[in-house]
């Protein structure tokens, strides 16, 4: 499973932004912007997941990284970044399960928020 996926965005950057955003809150992820402007997003609830692991359910914690830049030719490239380490911890291999399922959902929702836009030109999975 990938490890991040980058959208090559056409346009506006800030109205590209609010189209990540979205994306991203139509899967259940809270935005907050950190001070570099890099983004943390997650959903759950980190207690529970403490507590019983993979076997939280919907308040199983995911967390994401959310970082941009601008490629060569001066589009706005957001990529989505997994961190697998973390998620071992939280809930073993049940917990890797699901955040490569909530990678692969959340990948999907921003390909088509952009693609529905006429902004996404290309994706890189790494």
């Amino acid at each position: 499973m990938s490890t991040y996926y980058d959208c090559f965005i056409a346009g506006d950057h800030e109205a590209a932004k609010h189209l990540v955003a979205g994306a991203l809150n139509s899967q259940g992820f809270l935005v907050e912007v950190q001070p570099d402007g890099d983004w943390y997003v997650r959903r759950g609830n980190m207690t529970t997941t403490v507590f019983v692991g993979a076997l939280a359910g919907d308040n199983f914690q995911i967390t994401f990284g959310v970082r941009f830049f601008v490629d060569a030719s001066g589009q706005l490239v957001a990529r989505l970044d997994k961190n697998v380490a973390v998620g071992f911890f939280k809930g073993g291999i049940l917990g890797l399960s699901k955040i490569d399922n909530a990678f692969a959902q959340t990948a999907t929702a921003l390909y088509n928020t952009l693609m529905s836009a006429g902004v996404l030109t290309n994706t890189i999975e790494g």
